[in-house]
């Protein structure tokens, strides 16, 4: 009757799968991409819609920036909008950990090796008693203790080790609260590390727009979001992820060519402008030098993609080192939840000649 599974998130090439200890009852439908656990065709979740994370604090102490990263990741899913699911807090301050005794564990693990950056182990039940009885029981997750983790910023120029601590634990409680992996395009959920990036030009770890969609669709209400963000990560494989295309050095007069990406965030289909920038900084403005735009761009709610986009390099510009970038709805047409998403340059700077 209850079942077991683990979720590994690798940083590599090396397979991963999925390790199921009982079939019964399990499937992964999709309806776009996300998917998750089914019992009789229902979603295996929290049936209160909520569960409580105890973080270790000998793992994890409390009010260290390790615990602020957690929460902030824990923070990201309870504010995705059209969802009810919540995570609250609680502390773990014996030292142990048990995968059957009922609490949900955070912690750093000892025992891990090899390319495993972290693990999610999920108890849940599925079975016949005058009707279905179905839902997760209990979810347990693990970080290596034996690799180097990078608590503040991803560093574009190095997307391996020390890994990103917050884009880990914001995989992993994916997981907790019943999404699986998925590795056909763009998502939070790809198996593989940074596992598609974060957004924007601050370097924010939010849920993608097909992790979003499928909390939603796991744990729906009538709240509503509207918010597109850009990034400089692409899809590059079954799920694997890096940075998009762009040139290091160009002359005056000369095309070049980039690539960009955008996240539809919200509830609902949107419909969107995106300008395109030469500028002096890694931040990318109205103020800095206009390329070109798209018009009447769009994506449902669910899709991240990412485009190519040919620009002139004027004349009139000095040499010297700038930065390409775009900016997502940049006249503010469109009322958005979270605008700081919107500005993003280029992972590399470019040298004009």
């Amino acid at each position: 009757m209850y079942r077991q599974a683990i979720h590994k998130l690798l940083s590599g090439l090396s397979d991963v799968r999925l390790v199921l200890l009982a079939t019964l009852c399990l499937a992964a439908p999709f309806a776009g991409a996300y998917t998750y656990r089914t019992c009789d065709g229902n979603a295996i979740k929290w049936n209160g819609n909520q569960t409580t994370m105890y973080i270790s604090t000998t793992s994890f102490p409390a009010g260290s920036t390790w615990d602020s990263r957690l929460q902030n990741a824990m923070w990201h899913w309870n504010n995705v909008k059209g969802s009810r699911f919540l995570y609250y807090v609680n502390r773990d301050t014996d030292g142990s950990h048990n995968d059957n005794n009922g609490r949900n564990e955070v912690y750093l693990d000892n025992s891990l090796g090899g390319s495993t950056l972290a693990v999610t182990l999920t108890r849940y039940h599925c079975y016949w008693l005058f009707g279905y009885q179905y839902g997760i029981d209990e979810t347990d997750i693990g970080f290596n203790n034996n690799i180097g983790w990078n608590l503040g910023d991803l560093n574009y120029a190095n997307l391996g080790s020390p890994y990103s601590f917050e884009s880990v634990a914001l995989h992993e409680l994916g997981h907790a609260l019943g999404l699986l992996h998925e590795d056909r395009w763009m998502a939070t959920m790809n198996s593989y590390y940074p596992n598609s990036g974060p957004l924007g030009h601050y370097k924010e770890w939010d849920p993608l727009a097909d992790d979003r969609l499928g909390s939603r669709v796991i744990y729906p209400d009538s709240t509503t979001e509207t918010d597109i963000a850009g990034s400089v990560f692409k899809h590059t494989g079954t799920g694997t992820s890096g940075l998009v295309s762009s040139p290091t050095y160009a002359y005056r007069g000369s095309n070049v060519t980039i690539q960009f990406t955008f996240s539809n965030q919200s509830t609902a289909t949107k419909t969107f402008d995106i300008s395109f920038y030469l500028s002096t900084n890694n931040y990318i403005s109205t103020g800095d030098t206009y390329l070109g735009s798209n018009y009447g761009a769009w994506g449902s709610q669910g899709f991240t993609g990412t485009f190519s986009r040919t620009l002139y390099i004027p004349t009139t510009v000095a040499p010297g080192t700038y930065w390409l970038g775009f900016i997502v709805d940049p006249n503010n047409a469109i009322s958005e939840s979270v605008e700081s998403n919107n500005y993003m340059e280029m992972p590399r700077s470019i040298t004009i000649y």
